[in-house]
C-alpha cells in the first residue's frame, strides 16, 4: 500500500481526489502496521487500537466526499444534483453528512477516554459484564459505525446509477470489506472468548487468544485487500499527456493543469497533505455546525447554508 500511495502521490494531476483516496488507503496501511505492533507489544494494544476507530471514521468522511467530488466539482451542481433526486435533497444530504461524520467524532472521544482509563487502571479491555465502561465503549462504537455504514450505503443506492462510470460499487467493497472483515471479526471473538469456546491453553497465552491470534489474522486479511484495492483505486486514470497537460482519456475528470503533477518532488507535497486531518475536521465541525444550526426556529434551509461546504483543494496548485 505504500507503494500504491506513492504512485498517487508522483502522479497527483487531480489532487481534489487523489488526495482521498490516498487517505482511504491508508486504512489498510495503518490496520497492517497496528496488527504488526499489537502482536509485538501486547501490553500496548489496548493504547493503539482505539485510534484504528479514528482513522477509520477518518477515511469513511473521505470515502463521501469522494463520492461527492465525482458528482461534481461545483457545490452549486451538487446541490442541484441532490435536490432533484426524488427521495433526497439538501437536507437529506446534510443529514447523511452529519450521520457519516458523527463516527469520527465518536471515534476520537471514545479513543481518548480509552487511554486516559486505561493509563489509570479503570478501563479492564476484557471485561465483558454490561456494567463495565469496555462493554458500553464497545457498544457506543458499533451503533455509530452501523449508523455511519448505512449513510454511506444509502449515498451510493442514490448516486450509483449516476456515477457507474466510476466504478463506486468496487470502490465501496474495497473499503467496506476492510470495515466490516474487521468489524466481524471482532464480533466472532468477543462471542467466542466471552463464552470460553476459545480460551488460554498450555499452548496458547491470555494474550495469544485475546490479541496475538486476532491481530494476525487481520494482517493477512490485509494483504488481498490491498492487491483488490490497487484495481478499485487505480492511478492509470490521473496519468496526464505532458503534450496536453490533460489527464489520461480514462480519466474520471478531464482537467486541464497548468502543471501536469502536482505532487512535488518525490511526491512530498502528497503526502503532506495526506497526512493532514484539516479537512477531515472541517468536514465533522460543519456536520455538527449544521446539526445546530437546522435546529434554530426560523433557520431557512436553503442550498446556500451549504456554501461552505469543506471539500479542498478545488482549482488549487499545492506546494509553492
Amino acid at each position: 500500500m505504500v507503494f500504491f500511495t506513492q504512485m498517487h502521490a508522483i502522479h497527483l494531476s487531480n489532487p481534489t481526489e487523489q488526495i482521498k483516496i490516498m487517505k482511504i488507503g491508508g486504512l489498510i496501511t495503518t490496520y497492517a502496521l497496528v496488527s504488526f505492533f499489537s502482536v509485538a507489544f501486547p501490553g500496548a494494544a489496548v493504547y493503539m487500537h482505539p485510534w484504528l476507530d479514528v482513522i477509520e471514521g477518518s477515511a469513511l468522511g473521505c470515502f463521501f466526499l469522494l463520492l461527492c467530488d465525482y458528482i461534481s466539482p461545483s457545490q452549486e451542481q451538487r446541490e442541484v444534483y441532490f435536490a432533484t433526486k426524488p427521495k433526497c435533497g439538501i437536507r437529506w444530504f446534510k443529514l447523511r453528512w452529519l450521520q457519516i461524520f458523527q463516527f469520527p467524532i465518536i471515534a476520537l472521544i471514545l479513543a481518548i477516554i480509552t487511554n486516559i482509563t486505561a493509563a489509570t487502571g479503570a478501563f479492564c479491555e476484557w471485561r465483558r459484564t454490561p456494567g463495565s465502561l469496555s462493554f458500553w465503549i464497545r457498544i457506543i462504537g458499533a451503533v455509530s459505525l452501523v449508523m455511519a455504514m448505512v449513510s454511506i450505503l444509502q449515498v451510493y443506492g442514490a448516486t450509483k446509477v449516476d456515477l457507474a462510470r466510476h466504478r463506486p460499487l468496487a470502490k465501496l467493497f474495497a473499503f467496506k470489506a476492510v470495515v466490516g472483515l474487521t468489524f466481524i471479526q471482532t464480533l466472532i471473538f468477543y462471542i467466542l472468548t466471552s463464552t470460553n469456546a476459545l480460551k488460554e491453553t498450555d499452548t496458547l497465552t491470555f494474550a495469544d487468544v485475546n490479541i496475538g491470534i486476532p491481530n494476525l489474522i487481520v494482517s493477512i486479511e490485509m494483504i488481498p485487500l490491498s492487491i483488490f484495492f490497487l484495481t478499485a483505486y487505480p492511478w492509470s486514470v490521473y496519468l496526464v499527456d505532458n503534450s496536453s497537460g490533460r489527464a489520461s482519456p480514462d480519466s474520471q475528470n478531464s482537467i486541464h493543469y497548468s502543471k501536469p503533477y502536482q505532487g512535488g518532488p518525490l511526491g512530498i507535497y502528497a503526502w503532506m497533505y495526506m497526512l493532514s486531518p484539516i479537512d477531515e475536521l472541517k468536514a465533522a465541525v460543519f456536520a455538527v455546525r449544521q446539526f445546530f444550526t437546522d435546529r434554530v426556529p426560523g433557520r431557512a434551509n436553503d442550498s446556500h447554508e451549504m456554501e461552505n461546504v469543506p471539500l479542498a483543494y478545488q482549482g488549487q496548485r499545492m506546494g509553492p
